[in-house]
């Protein structure tokens, strides 16, 4: 399920008098996006879709993707990102107009973001990075190969570049959480009544744990292993539940 205030999204339907930032539905009131008089002519005659692009406008660097789908969806992502999925079709003159509507809920998204994404660590001598809830003392040794370990309460790192530690940091992380996921998973699959088909570990921005109801296969956020443990086994009793 989705990580509170990670990221916002926004569909804007201007015949709906809502607060900003509440708002779905189609850009143009009451109707369908207003679209380019050639795109009939693009889909009888094959011409190519419109390709994805970054315009810069209102001060704003947004990535604009064109897709098969029927409402203009605004979205503010990790690191203040702007991101617009637009119908096919949509004149880009409508895309400005849509982000000139929606100047002031992109700024509050951004400083929102801001403050639920603080500065990442540095993984230097001195530094500290999360482990099951607290702060752990990191020390570089010696080493190009990716590796981290917890010694004594302190997490010792190796890795040519701040980059390689950082993946020696995911791959003690995967360690930690499948160490104890077994258990829980033996608890709590019996009392809920559902079993996972399995699962696995990955990197995610904007969700702590999915499942995919179709194949009972369940997914965790590698960043839990920064949490309580508490975290990990409420995020995954809720997974289990939606499998019924």
């Amino acid at each position: 399920d989705k990580l509170r205030d990670r990221s916002f999204d926004k569909l804007r339907d201007r015949s709906a008098e809502r607060e900003p930032g509440q708002l779905r539905g189609d850009l143009c009131t009451g109707r369908p996006p207003c679209r380019d008089p050639s795109e009939p002519a693009r889909r009888m005659t094959g011409m190519p879709a419109p390709t994805d692009y970054l315009l810069t406008h209102g001060g704003h660097r947004v990535e604009v993707t064109y897709k098969n789908v029927k409402n203009l969806r605004l979205r503010v992502l990790l690191g203040g990102r702007v991101v617009v999925s637009v119908p096919l079709g949509v004149p880009e003159h409508e895309l400005r107009r849509f982000l000139d509507e929606n100047h002031a809920w992109i700024l509050r998204a951004q400083q929102r973001m801001r403050m639920a994404a603080p500065p990442q660590e540095q993984l230097v001598d001195g530094g500290r990075v999360q482990l099951w809830g607290a702060w752990r003392e990191v020390v570089v040794a010696d080493g190009d190969r990716a590796s981290a370990r917890e010694v004594d309460g302190r997490i010792i790192v190796t890795g040519a570049d701040e980059e390689a530690r950082a993946r020696g940091i995911d791959a003690l992380y995967r360690r930690e959480l499948m160490a104890r996921i077994p258990a829980l998973r033996e608890v709590w699959e019996e009392r809920v009544g559902r079993r996972a088909a399995g699962l696995r570990l990955r990197r995610m921005t904007s969700r702590w744990g999915s499942c995919n109801t179709r194949t009972a296969m369940i997914t965790l956020n590698t960043a839990l292993a920064k949490r309580d443990p508490a975290a990990l086994e409420y995020v995954l009793v809720h997974e289990l539940v939606h499998l019924h």
